[in-house]
């Protein structure tokens, strides 16, 4: 049971490539383009069809963009920029210190749509992309300089920055990253529609950056670097491109984050504990540079890091990441039991990286993780009925996700899921040097005005195992025709005819069938694509396992009790499943791993890839348990992964479960608010301040220690609260004051007093202190007075009814 779903990419590195938006035929072609092995076609030569799963996601995606009010999105641009309110602010996210970001997004998004042909009939699309453009023009012209954006105090801030003054960027909520979507946004709008203003603003901005950093040192720029800055080396690479101006590539190389990036390109493996969707981006910043200089290390790094991600970190709807962060690829266990799965974000990101490293080295395993990708994560993450997006997909067995509301959500996720449905087409066929690549099995057409073609794709793949292949051609021509012979198939099974006839076929899965013939006019190709069930676990080999057929992860759907704030309201944290855990205790498990695949048995009453797990499922269940494709399961707490045990074992099993699960529901009932040290959205949410201050992981624990560290909690309205600190028994030597909100509550000294466990500490605060407490909020300040304060594993406040009277010691 193989837990890969993809081989690893082998063989030489190739030529560099230009990224997909270089594509070939593009009417805002860019100026430098690498000559490549593949190129991604312009998103105006696909069309897809109105068959097939995707053709209601993008009908649910348009209808939402078109929900959103321009002019509330544009409102921190005119605040920022001096301008009289046209509309009053968006709230969320928009309005919590990354305002203006959703901007970007949304234009990503209209070019995308425009491009792939989604405009409604009355271009209601394209006018908008025009009024938001008009208004950022005129934003950008008020402040007078270049720049343009809604980071909150824009002027102050930047002018911080040119001093030299590099800690006012961590004060804030990630600026560099909140711009680099207004750069992306720009970027994508002109070369995807060939807007000129669109380009115009962008030179612009692209002036203002290149001005504003080039006087800071190295030094400074790496120091302002560890804050999430997106993918600002990208963007300003793609501006060299766009231009021809190397002083753009010289600050994108400027942009490279050599505390991340150098590991990678000495193939050293230091993502564990870090913040997963502030890496994908650098990385591709770093493929990115890579293609335009030939920077073969560079190129090797960014493959080296794709290999390990998606072979070591992610699950097998192809997501990555717990609670945002890179989880130990030896230790899936704390993925498997928490309510913040896998991002979104991320696998957005992972695909941009694949269709670049696709470019210069195409391969079939790129494609195959492209596809497990698309209709497992991105696909599923848009509700087509009540549209809506999705940030994290747990992986616990019977949980749940939230989806957005047009007015209440403005998170990253949105801000992606709004661009992923005009970007479908993006990766079905691909530009070969002598010919084309058919990469996916989706329901399309391509125009190919270089050959002279188009190629129309009919098919309802997943629900049926073929596809069909027409080729309209305006004069014969010789080229090659490169098909997929999918991963997932079975050796020997994959067939091809040309015009009714079978052609022979090697048998090698993840590889591509070259057909070099000259092709007339009304040619049909027909692919058989077998599917057949397998089971996959994870990296770390546990005994957990998902269900599959052919690339589609199947799931259980497990109820819909309790599935508090599945759409979202306008909460901070409302992206997030709050609702009851459901006991692992309570989930069924299989009792054998070498033969589920027989147990899954199909379902064609109801409906296409319907199947029923029977026999090996403990507690059984009467007829089996229904699996479905987890693409089409929304609005329902669902079970993707499963446990495999003994019958004998079972009973032991449940009790373990039991009791861990009783021990952990009595902590989350009794914690009014807590945050993660060292863990970078944790502590964007917590207010996180400090000096002198360094983080990391300890046995498989984040921990941050510093001169001082300082975080604001909530105490929810209590009238009183405990303060419970979380340090290693090992740490010793060190003594350090705890405030909060300015009173001193104790002085801690660590003794070593436990070595190799973890131990808390509790401190009760004052009930003046929570009673004067503003809006409830509770500032808890750690002052080194010896050595350094912490480290810090878990900070919280904990209800007093709950507390022990002693500090615990905790494995």
């Amino acid at each position: 049971m193989n837990h890969s779903f993809f081989s690893k990419v082998a063989g030489p590195l190739l030529v560099m490539a230009a990224l997909a938006i270089a594509a070939e035929g593009a009417d805002a072609a860019l100026k430098t383009t690498p000559d490549t092995p593949a190129k991604m076609f312009p998103l105006d030569s696909v069309r897809l069809l109105d068959t097939g799963p995707f053709a209601p996601a993008v009908k649910a995606n348009r209808d939402y963009v078109l929900a959103l009010d321009p002019d509330r999105l544009l409102a921190p641009f005119r605040r920022e920029a001096g301008l009289p309110a046209k509309a009053q602010p968006y709230g969320n996210w928009e309005s919590g210190g990354l305002d203006g970001h959703t901007v970007g997004h949304y234009l990503s998004a209209l070019a995308h749509m425009i491009a792939s042909g989604d405009d409604v009939p009355d271009a209601q699309l394209r006018r908008r992309l025009d009024h938001v453009l008009d208004e950022m023009a005129a934003c950008q012209k008020a402040f007078g300089d270049g720049y343009v954006g809604g980071v909150p105090g824009s002027r102050e801030l930047w002018r911080a920055v040119a001093t030299g003054n590099i800690g006012t960027i961590g004060k804030r909520w990630v600026p560099w990253y909140n711009l680099h979507k207004t750069f992306a946004g720009l970027r994508d709008v002109y070369l995807e529609t060939g807007n000129t203003q669109a380009r115009d603003v962008l030179v612009r901005l692209g002036d203002w950056c290149v001005a504003l950093t080039s006087p800071l040192s190295d030094e400074q720029m790496q120091r302002m670097l560890n804050e999430e800055h997106g993918g600002m080396n990208e963007v300003l690479a793609d501006l060299c491109a766009i231009t021809g101006d190397q002083k753009y590539l010289a600050a994108a190389k400027r942009f490279n984050h050599r505390a991340v990036l150098d590991p990678l390109v000495a193939h050293r493996d230091e993502l564990t504990g870090k913040h997963a969707n502030t890496q994908i981006p650098k990385v591709i910043g770093l493929e990115r540079i890579a293609t335009l200089t030939g920077d073969k290390a560079a190129d090797s790094g960014a493959r080296f890091f794709w290999d390990n991600v998606t072979q070591h970190r992610s699950v097998a709807f192809g997501g990555n990441s717990v609670s945002e962060h890179f989880n130990d690829p030896k230790d899936f266990h704390g993925l498997l039991l928490h309510r913040e799965g896998p991002e979104t974000c991320n696998t957005y990101n992972m695909l941009r990286l694949t269709e670049q490293l696709f470019t210069s080295a195409p391969s079939a395993a790129y494609a195959d993780y492209y596809e497990r990708a698309l209709y497992n994560h991105i696909l599923s993450a848009i509700n087509p009925a009540h549209p809506g997006y999705v940030y994290f997909t747990p992986i616990r067995p019977a949980h749940y996700r939230v989806y957005s509301e047009v007015e209440n959500s403005f998170w990253c996720c949105v801000g992606t899921g709004m661009e992923n449905p005009g970007k479908y087409g993006q990766f079905i066929y691909a530009r070969a040097h002598d010919g084309i690549y058919v990469n996916l099995f989706i329901a399309s057409e391509l125009k190919d005005t270089q050959l002279g073609l188009t190629l129309r794709q009919d098919t309802a793949f997943p629900d049926e195992e073929r596809s069909r292949l027409t080729l309209k051609l305006a004069a014969p021509q010789t080229f090659t025709v490169y098909l997929r012979q999918p991963g997932w198939v079975a050796p020997g099974a994959f067939s091809i005819t040309i015009n009714g006839e079978p052609i022979t076929v090697t048998n090698r899965p993840s590889s591509y069938v070259p057909v070099r013939r000259e092709w007339k006019d009304g040619d049909r190709i027909e692919l058989g694509l077998p599917m057949r069930t397998t089971v996959e676990g994870l990296p770390d080999g546990s005994s957990w396992y998902a269900i599959l057929h052919g690339p589609i992860v199947l799931a259980h759907p497990a109820g819909e009790q309790a599935m508090t704030g599945i759409r979202a309201d306008d909460s901070r944290m409302a992206h997030v499943a709050m609702g009851p855990l459901v006991p692992q205790d309570r989930v069924p498990v299989l009792t054998t791993a070498d033969s589920i695949t027989s147990k899954v048995v199909a379902d064609p009453a109801a409906g296409p890839l319907h199947f029923r797990l029977v026999d090996v499922v403990e507690p059984a269940a009467s007829g089996g348990l229904p699996l479905v494709p987890f693409f089409r399961l929304h609005e329902a707490r669902y079970q993707m992964y499963w446990e495999v045990t003994t019958r004998e074992g079972i009973a032991a099993r449940q009790e373990q479960l039991a009791a861990a699960e009783r021990a952990q529901a009595a902590r989350e009932a009794a914690t009014l608010d807590s945050v993660s040290p060292g863990e970078q959205q944790p502590e964007v949410e917590h207010a996180y301040q400090g000096e002198g201050a360094e983080s990391g992981i300890y046995n498989g624990r984040h921990w941050r220690h510093g001169r001082t560290i300082q975080y604001t909690l909530s105490t929810r309205s209590e009238k009183a609260a405990v303060l419970a600190v979380t340090y290693s028994g090992s740490d010793s030597g060190r003594q350090f004051d705890i405030f909060a909100n300015g009173t001193l509550l104790a002085t801690q000294e660590l003794v070593g007093e436990k070595f190799g466990e973890f131990i808390e500490k509790q401190y009760a605060i004052p009930a003046t202190v929570v009673a004067s407490a503003p809006d409830g909020r509770v500032t808890i300040r750690f002052v080194a007075k010896k050595i350094l304060a912490g480290g810090l594993f878990d900070v919280r406040l904990l209800r007093v009814e709950a507390t022990a009277p002693k500090p615990t010691v905790t494995h």
